[in-house]
């Protein structure tokens, strides 16, 4: 079985990089890494049809898709959410 590769948008690597505390994170990206038919919370197609998956982690969104024919997922982003 081909291991899934996962990859790191720029603007994701760039926002984790600027986190006090980005241990939950790289934890949920562990464990999606691990199980790559995880889903968000939320889902949100792109422009070419894609959906997108949303992950809420506190006051952080994970945004990301997964190319199961490819083995792929890629992290598009890690966004401050505030609260409501």
């Amino acid at each position: 079985m081909l291991e899934t590769q996962l990859y790191l948008n720029t603007h994701a690597v760039d926002a984790l990089k600027a986190l006090a505390h980005p241990e939950p994170i790289i934890a949920f990206i562990d464990r999606l890494k691990s199980c790559p038919s995880t889903v968000g919370d939320y889902r949100q197609p792109d422009p070419r049809g894609r959906m997108i998956e949303v992950k809420i982690l506190g006051r952080h969104a994970v945004l990301f898709f997964t190319d199961p024919f490819a083995n792929i997922i890629k992290i598009l982003d890690i966004r401050h959410t505030d609260p409501i």
